[in-house]
């Protein structure tokens, strides 16, 4: 019976929800400064800004005012450590993409410490409000020497220490 609403959906035009709830990060460092790329389902992300406002949908757009509300939520939800300190972060852009035929909206956003970051703890529960099933995936890299990693979050595993 499921599919035959999926497919009914497909056919009057409208589009099947996806099943996976999951956010995709990738974090750099060098020196004092981390830049995250974030890469979030658009109607996922919709769907926990309309709720973090309480107020109507309002579809992803690269404007201040979004990229205003998107940092509001972020900030509560994504949090870097370095030296005991959360460090606040600063939108450097923002946009729409496809993964998997999926809509995807992406953010990069900018983070610097007064020292060099060597150890960090990330705290990232993005979406877990929204979805039981929020899963979010982490992957650092170390530059100049490349050393890479990868972290997993889930509810209960929201966060990890981070040796760079």
């Amino acid at each position: 019976m499921k599919i035959l609403f999926l497919l009914l959906g497909v056919v009057l035009g409208g589009e099947a929800p996806h099943d996976l709830h999951v956010s995709y990060g990738n974090l750099g460092v060098e020196g004092r400064t981390a830049i995250l790329q974030m890469r979030i389902f658009q109607d996922d992300l919709e769907e926990a800004l309309r709720r973090m406002e309480g107020g109507e949908h309002r579809p992803m757009a690269a404007t201040p005012e979004m990229d205003a509300a998107f940092l509001r939520y972020f900030s509560e939800k994504f949090v870097l450590e370095v030296d005991g300190a959360s460090l606040p972060g600063r939108i450097m852009g923002s946009g729409s993409d496809e993964l998997d035929r999926e809509p995807v909206w992406w953010y990069r956003i900018a983070f610097e410490a007064t020292s060099p970051i060597t150890a960090a703890r990330v705290t990232n529960t993005t979406l877990f409000e929204v979805f039981d099933d929020q899963r979010n995936v982490l992957r650092t890299a170390r530059f100049p020497e490349g050393r890479r990693q990868a972290f997993y979050f889930a509810e209960g595993e929201d966060t990890v220490e981070i040796e760079f």
